[in-house]
């Protein structure tokens, strides 16, 4: 049975002209991923993804006893920017699959204030969060990006949690 979800509409009526959707390689930013699909292709809507590296994640104590502190702190950003390339390009894989084009953006920073202020930039209609992100710390914080999000947002937000994707429900 085939579910009826808000972003069903007559297709000369667009909601949402612009959305963002917030990825970080999790099993929930893939699922938000999908989701953010599913209303594009409903809305006829452009897509663009962003990935936030998130600078002072690493406590300066760690950093600072590490041989040489300027080295070792620079070999873990080099790290962290191939993740963030590798996580865009594999959202731009998924979108390309569902036959949308996609566009990806790089940002460093605290997540929650670096999507909203993309949303801003972008004018984003719809912006689409994980309820969570991907590491034991991020539970600890629970949803911690997710309600800054909600909280700061320009826009509408969708915040989506574990359970069935659309692509799921469709079937």
């Amino acid at each position: 049975m085939k579910a009826t979800y808000f972003y069903q509409h007559d297709p000369g009526l667009t909601m949402f002209k612009t959305l963002l959707v917030a990825v970080d390689g999790s099993e929930i930013s893939h699922r938000a991923l999908e989701e953010a699909l599913a209303v594009a292709r409903a809305m006829q809507a452009s897509v663009h993804a962003v990935h936030v590296v998130q600078t002072g994640a690493f406590p300066t104590m760690i950093l600072d006893s590490l041989e040489p502190p300027d080295v070792a702190q620079q070999a873990i950003l080099d790290s962290l920017e191939r993740e963030a390339d590798e996580i865009l390009a594999d959202t731009e894989r998924r979108a390309a699959a569902a036959g949308i084009r996609i566009t990806p953006h790089k940002r460093w920073g605290h997540p929650g204030a670096e999507i909203t202020a993309l949303a801003q930039e972008l004018g984003a209609d719809l912006t689409v969060v994980g309820s969570h992100g991907r590491g034991r710390l991020d539970r600890l914080f629970l949803g911690s990006v997710s309600s800054y999000v909600v909280d700061h947002a320009p826009s509408t937000v969708m915040v989506v949690r574990a359970g069935p994707t659309a692509r799921d429900r469709e079937r």
